[in-house]
């Protein structure tokens, strides 16, 4: 007989690992990795005046968003047939929305406790 604190012995089961799959990367692929790495650190850089640590904080998460994305897209990309340019950028906006919206929200909600601790609470 046996319980919850002496279980019965687990028979053993082999296990292969999955086998790689390369991802396939275009130009254009790349291209958009790049003209989305380059607008994160414009938008950065515009608030590097105001709060310096914010830009920095938000170019660092936001370029290891912008590739996960890009990433998860590719894997996307190669469970489905080919398509046009115009869809492969959708479908990498879309798997931006989500990021940018928090990132966003979380560098607006800090800018705004350092203004409001500027403005208010400075003695």
């Amino acid at each position: 007989m046996h319980d919850v604190y002496d279980p019965p012995p687990v028979p053993e089961i082999e296990w292969e690992a999955p086998r790689r799959e390369p991802l396939d990367v275009s130009r254009g692929d790349v291209a958009c990795l790049v003209g989305l790495c380059l607008a994160l650190f414009a938008i950065s850089a515009a608030f590097w005046r105001d709060e310096p640590a914010v830009a920095v904080i938000a170019a660092g998460a936001g370029s290891l968003i912008v590739l996960e994305s890009w990433i998860t897209a590719l894997g996307y990309f190669r469970r489905r047939p080919p398509l046009s340019l115009r869809a492969r950028w959708t479908v990498f906006l879309a798997a931006l929305v989500p990021w940018v919206v928090g990132v966003g929200a979380a560098v607006v909600f800090l800018l705004g406790v350092f203004w409001a601790s500027d403005r208010y609470l400075s003695l």
